[in-house]
């Protein structure tokens, strides 16, 4: 029996991101798990077992609108990002704000807390260093305060009757290359599906998706995207979905993927003769999005 370490020693150690110590230490592919078929099955069950089946914006939210989802998963995304978190706290931070939202209404007001609180469980639960506390209230510029979050933290465990383990699209995604004959073939596939997985977290269209679906889609869509010869039946056949069912939601993904790179239309098209004084112009934000400037 093989029991030797499959772990990237060349970039392990901590590193220092900001003021938070970065986990780098990544292990490799586990040839045992990937032809263990247990892994899918498993994920499956725990899939039925969190799936969201209802809108939650038309049976339970009264204040907030699917707009006011976007702009907060997309900081969310982009707080991630810039604190080089692991793949999954993201959707998995998602992934809880939703199963909240879906038993209890909140005011607008209470969103980014609620998202905050979200990430820092999502962190705690994926990631050796989670974030702190402190760090994700600045980046709402101070807007959510610590003891805020601590008193939500423990209110979002409730509703989560604790169960903290829920399988994401990402979850999906590995599973699911090495088990098809072109999964390997260009590394850049698993990228840019992972990509496309995090843009369809933020987008309210793929909310009642089931995770295993949007995971066959948006490999699907990387595949094409980079030329790779595949089948989606190939994929098809792992989750037991109908293909037309997996080719709907994969050409979705692709119209989602082309609204969201269009450029975008100059902000001069329609300026004025006169010049505009320095308190007129636009402000960048100081967090990477600064959702308390979004009037809802």
């Amino acid at each position: 029996m093989d029991l030797s370490c499959g772990e990237n020693i060349e970039n392990s150690g901590n590193q220092e991101c900001g003021s938070r110590a970065v986990d780098m230490c990544i292990a490799g592919p586990d040839r045992a798990l990937d032809h263990d078929p247990r892994v899918i099955l498993n994920l499956l069950t725990l899939e039925r077992a969190h799936a969201l089946h209802t809108d939650y914006f038309q049976n339970v939210q009264i204040d907030i609108q699917p707009f006011m989802r976007k702009v907060v998963t997309t900081w969310m995304l982009e707080v991630c990002e810039e604190q080089q978190c692991e793949e999954q706290v993201f959707p998995l931070a998602v992934s809880y704000m939703d199963r909240f939202l879906a038993q209890r209404a909140i005011s607008r007001q209470q969103l980014q807390l609620l998202a905050v609180t979200a990430m820092l469980l999502a962190s705690k639960f994926r990631q050796c260093h989670p974030l702190s506390v402190d760090l994700l209230c600045a980046y709402t510029d101070n807007s959510v305060y610590p003891q805020e979050v601590r008193q939500w933290e423990v209110m979002l465990l409730q509703r989560l009757n604790w169960q903290l383990s829920i399988a994401t699209a990402f979850d999906f995604v590995e599973p699911y290359l090495a088990r098809v004959p072109w999964g390997r073939s260009n590394p850049l596939v698993r990228t840019h599906a992972l990509t496309l997985t995090s843009v369809c977290y933020t987008e309210t269209e793929f909310l009642l998706v089931p995770p295993s679906l949007i995971a066959v889609a948006c490999i699907t869509a990387a595949a094409r995207g980079l030329r790779v010869r595949m089948s989606i039946n190939d994929l098809c056949v792992l989750t037991r979905t109908p293909a037309a069912a997996a080719e709907l939601i994969a050409r979705h993904v692709e119209r989602v993927l082309a609204r969201e790179t269009q450029p975008q239309e100059p902000r001069t098209r329609h300026m004025h003769s006169h010049k505009q004084t320095a308190s007129e112009q636009t402000q960048l934000p100081d967090t990477p999005t600064d959702v308390q400037d979004v009037h809802f």
